[in-house]
């Protein structure tokens, strides 16, 4: 398969979904119908570009706060598991289950115990983004060769300038491919946190277009969230292939 057809195979069905939302969308009268042309999203977007802009900014910010506290949540979980196998494996289990509880139903008491400010939605984010860390490092660690640890003892290092100096290195382009789940998932969670109470964002502007059968604002809305989830992806994706060149996934990356 060449290289055109892997990239233009996709814009031409792409762009022809487009046109064929456009043809039928700008038939449609009826302003509460959820078919809306895609020029008229797009008119809706610029707009209200400015409350557009405040309520993502605000939205990104607890994202971004989220995702820091579940990388320092996820890796204090990861040490624990690797340093004390048997307990460990009682709190990897313990972490499952707490990611298991769905986002929706965590989310209103969280808010109700923190308040509707901006530590309720870090606190959901966090909930939404640390469990792909905590498995993708503690994966790594797990199948990491054993010669590694090997050369640790021989060099008489403790389990934490082991960990430092021989084992950390060796699992960060694992830890950097968790974060491109991981971010857009503490994105979702911070919208879902602004469902149940905010003062502003994207989840409470969401909320308003749709209770008020705002259908063009609702589009923007989404339109916009999809496009941040796939920039967050792509920006994670990028800083993984420059700051881990050496890596395999890298290589072939710049192969293609």
């Amino acid at each position: 398969m060449t290289r055109w057809t892997r990239v233009g195979a996709p814009v031409l069905f792409y762009a022809a979904l487009i046109v064929a939302w456009q043809i039928v969308g700008s038939g449609v009268e009826d302003p509460a119908s959820p078919l809306i042309a895609p020029t008229e999203i797009l008119q809706t977007i610029w707009d209200r570009r400015t409350p557009l802009m405040i309520n993502t900014a605000t939205t990104l910010g607890e994202t971004a706060a989220g995702l820091a506290l579940a990388i320092v949540v996820a890796v204090l979980l990861t040490i624990i598991v690797d340093r004390f196998r048997v307990a460990g494996e009682g709190v990897y289990r313990l972490a499952l289950i707490v990611y298991s509880v769905p986002l929706i139903a965590l989310a209103p008491a969280l808010v109700a115990a923190l308040g509707l400010g901006i530590w309720s939605k870090i606190s959901i984010a966090m909930l939404g983004a640390y469990f792909p860390v905590l498995v993708n490092l503690t994966g790594a660690l797990r199948t990491q060769d054993p010669r590694v640890l090997e050369l640790g003892r021989v060099l008489n290092l403790s389990y934490f300038s082991t960990l430092l100096r021989l084992r950390a290195p060796a699992v960060v382009p694992d830890f950097l491919a968790s974060l491109k789940i991981a971010a857009p998932a503490a994105f979702i969670a911070a919208i879902i946190a602004e469902w149940i109470g905010a003062e502003s964002g994207l989840g409470l502007a969401m909320m308003h277009a749709m209770f008020g059968y705002k259908m063009a604002d609702l589009w923007a809305i989404l339109v916009i969230a999809t496009a941040v989830n796939g920039l967050l992806v792509v920006l994670f994706g990028v800083i993984a292939r420059f700051a881990t060149p050496w890596h395999e996934s890298a290589k072939r990356r710049a192969e293609v």
